[in-house]
């Protein structure tokens, strides 16, 4: 009768041991999708952060590459003063060269 009271006791620790890891197991599944969940509300937080500093990028882009359009051609009207009066000027240097 020892025996078979032992197996049962033994059996019964068995049984309780089986309850816990599979309480164990619940609880870990429970806190590993929390987990999962805060991160991707996380995730969806920073790729909306992202989006957002991604746009500002490409106004601020739009506006340097507005601001250097107009100084090339400030530079580009410029040149091109400059080469008519350079023009002129040979012109001159020419006509005065032949008249002497």
């Amino acid at each position: 009768m020892e025996k078979e009271v032992n197996q049962h006791t033994i059996l019964q620790a068995i049984l309780e041991l089986s309850k816990q890891m599979q309480d164990m197991k619940s609880e870990l599944q429970q806190q590993i999708e929390a987990v999962e969940k805060r991160l991707g509300e996380k995730i969806e937080a920073i790729e909306k952060r992202l989006e957002e500093k991604n746009e500002v990028l490409e106004k601020r882009l739009d506006k340097v590459e507005q601001n250097l359009s107009r100084k090339i051609g400030l530079v580009d009207a410029k040149f091109d003063v400059l080469s008519v009066d350079v023009i002129t000027t040979k012109a001159e240097v020419s006509m005065l060269k032949q008249v002497k």
